[in-house]
């Protein structure tokens, strides 16, 4: 009896899957601002550049690095709209997705930024602001599995990124403050443990425990004005109109 229960919830918890993919809504295939740039003598072809397969300390990085940019960005879309930064976006599972990795089971496109719905209200006072979150939150990078499964290191981000926008939202990106740098210092080190965890945690079996070491070492070299540089990156593609002019594509 119990092995059945376990079966059952394993079959209810993967159509619980299947069904939150199909239900999310396309967006746009797009490279983002701080990607590599694609060129035909390093790819064949623009399609095999976009399924790439990141570097499981470039993904995890990258998390880190474009979470404080999308701080930035909706600090500037509040401004612009008058939607409170804490209500411009929802917690929970990913609304928008623009590609599945095609690459097979054991590669997954996995989200930069795994939020839930976009406030409604943005989308009637701004629809080029509304469409081009749509595309930045809907981005992935083709990664291994084993980075992305829920209960691994992807899972433990997903929750981080979504627990913590009422506390990104505290930051201001357009004025260096004490307050500010004490809060990206907090998320920061939030983070740190997340891999920390990960690292320690995860099966000698499934990776290379010399690899992974190096993976937390490169998670680590990001500092505090790092992230804040990245919410002023976004920040400032909102205010002089570049958001909307590389993500708001239908």
């Amino acid at each position: 009896m119990a092995s059945l229960r376990f079966v059952w919830i394993v079959c209810l918890v993967y159509i619980c899957a299947v069904n939150s993919a199909k239900s999310r809504k396309k967006s746009v295939v797009l490279s983002d601002v701080c990607s590599s740039v694609y060129t035909q003598t390093e790819y064949n072809t623009r399609d095999e550049y976009y399924r790439r397969v990141k570097d499981p300390h470039n993904h995890i990085t990258t998390r880190l690095m474009r979470y404080f940019t999308f701080g930035g960005i909706l600090q500037a879309i509040s401004e612009e709209t008058g939607i409170p930064r804490d209500k411009l976006v929802e917690k929970g599972a990913s609304q928008f997705q623009d590609q599945s990795s095609g690459l097979g089971q054991t590669i997954h496109a996995a989200h930069i930024i795994r939020v839930g719905a976009i406030n409604s209200r943005l989308k009637n006072k701004n629809p080029s602001l509304n469409r081009g979150l749509e595309n930045y939150i809907g981005h992935t990078q083709n990664v291994l599995r084993i980075v992305n499964v829920w209960h691994g290191v992807g899972g433990a981000i997903d929750r981080y990124q979504s627990d913590n926008l009422n506390t990104l939202s505290t930051i201001d990106f357009d004025g260096l403050s004490t307050q500010s740098m004490d809060v990206i210092e907090q998320l920061k080190e939030d983070f740190f443990k997340i891999v920390d965890q990960y690292v320690q945690t995860i099966p000698n079996e499934q990776s290379n425990n010399s690899d992974l070491e190096t993976d937390r070492e490169i998670v680590h070299l990001i500092n505090d004005c790092m992230l804040f540089e990245n919410g002023t990156l976004g920040y400032g593609m909102v205010k002089d109109g570049s958001f909307v002019t590389r993500y708001a594509r239908a």
